[in-house]
């Protein structure tokens, strides 16, 4: 069955249109810049896709390791001028070890070549799969971990597996899902579920980090509650724009 779209998405691999922009993650207790998250765009010529359409298409004609590959390849090349010591989050579908064409040390290569030392990358497992079998996440967050990776847990709080993703694995790093944080100051419920999450996280020595702040008094409650780490387009506005 022919898949929609899936010209225009050889075409965009073809040309290798993607390229990374860098949202910074801040440290919600200093102020400081802790890392980035690069986030893959399209060159937008000559076509109205965007990059979640991609992996959908990605997905459907099995080249989710051609395109994730491309972007990550991209992201590292960029992130040659990063800040010292600053983190670089990338993103990686939960299921890509098992696609066949999977390279490793694919990253090690690229990393090494563009001078990112692999202490200074956390590799961020998406939910654009649903991973049921937790010896398959337990898996890759293996394979990067031995590498001397760290791992982030995207989305907490939503998706197909919710919390049993964050107690049946040991991440460095737990992303609250963007409704958590979303008008969290008027809501008591939300501040309850991201107390328990930050509880968590300090029994455990993970970083929570606060995804999608959009306003100032979003912003002033996580601050209130302790929470780790924030990123979003308000403190975007307030930390220079990296030029990675």
């Amino acid at each position: 069955m022919k898949v929609k779209n899936a010209d225009e998405f050889y075409k965009i691999l073809e040309r290798k249109a993607i390229y990374p922009v860098f949202q910074p993650i801040v440290n919600l207790q200093t102020g400081d810049v802790a890392g980035y998250e690069a986030l893959s765009r399209i060159d937008r010529h000559d076509t109205t896709l965007m990059i979640s359409d991609l992996f959908v298409i990605a997905e459907q004609v099995g080249c989710v390791w051609k395109l994730e590959k491309l972007c990550r390849n991209k992201a590292l090349k960029a992130a040659a001028n990063k800040p010292e010591h600053a983190k670089l989050f990338l993103n990686v579908d939960g299921n890509i070890i098992q696609d066949k064409s999977f390279i490793q040390g694919f990253t090690n290569r690229k990393a090494a070549k563009a001078g990112v030392p692999s202490c200074d990358i956390v590799f961020e497992i998406t939910e654009r799969s649903d991973i049921e079998n937790y010896q398959i996440l337990q898996q890759i967050m293996k394979h990067y971990a031995d590498q001397g990776y760290e791992i982030a847990l995207d989305d907490v709080g939503a998706g197909y597996s919710g919390l049993n993703r964050v107690v049946n694995t040991s991440p460095n790093y737990l992303k609250v899902d963007i409704e958590l944080v979303r008008d969290i100051q008027k809501h008591k419920k939300k501040e309850i579920m991201m107390e328990f999450l930050l509880h968590y996280c300090n029994e455990t020595g993970a970083i929570l980090i606060a995804e999608g702040i959009e306003t100032e008094a979003e912003l002033e409650c996580l601050c209130r509650l302790g929470v780790h780490y924030g990123q979003g387009y308000f403190l975007e506005d307030r930390t220079e724009r990296s030029k990675m």
